[in-house]
């Protein structure tokens, strides 16, 4: 089953997150101790109007229990939604200048995270969760959704591909190469 995130998702939900974004999740929080960035993660997924929101995020559920999460939002609003994390990143680190690289071009629609627990991949999931995302984009009215996936991570670049997302260009992020893909919708 697969429906809207809420903010009692976080404990099962920021796992699922750092599991896709890794090294990212030290650059969204300005820290590199892992305990923290976790509970940095963990307070931002239950606030509302911010990139890491339960409010941008849909969740599948097995058995009562998280097992795949997407996080989407409107490119056009990423800037504003990086904000709030930039803020405390920029108390934290104490570098006022902090920023955090936008991913999101203004004209997509944009896949932030893709997520599924390890003991469940290869059973569709993931494949699913995007169609849900793309269930969003197309009722918000948008025509294109995006995503970065890691040059070196073929399988997932190939599921991309599988669904119709096409590789555009590529980016630098974080110290690591990403295609951008796209797909019509």
């Amino acid at each position: 089953m697969i429906r809207q995130a809420i903010r009692r998702d976080a404990a099962e939900a920021v796992p699922l997150i750092w599991q896709a974004i890794g090294d990212l999740a030290f650059v969204l929080t300005g820290t590199p101790d892992i305990h923290e960035t976790a509970s940095i993660l963990s307070d931002f997924f239950r606030q509302e109007d911010n990139r890491l929101s339960y409010q941008n995020a849909l969740v599948m559920e097995e058995e009562g229990q998280l097992v795949g999460l997407v996080l989407l939002y409107d490119g056009a609003k990423a800037r504003e939604l990086d904000v709030p994390l930039e803020r405390a990143a920029a108390v934290r680190s104490r570098d006022f200048n902090y920023r955090i690289p936008t991913e999101a071009e203004v004209s997509e629609f944009y896949l932030d995270t893709l997520s599924v627990v390890p003991r469940c991949q290869g059973r569709g999931y993931g494949r699913l969760l995007i169609e849900a995302g793309c269930d969003r984009a197309r009722q918000l009215q948008h025509s294109r959704i995006a995503l970065l996936v890691e040059v070196d991570n073929q399988a997932a670049k190939r599921l991309y591909d599988r669904l119709g997302f096409r590789a555009d260009y590529t980016r630098l992020l974080a110290g690591h190469e990403y295609f951008h893909m796209v797909l019509s919708l």
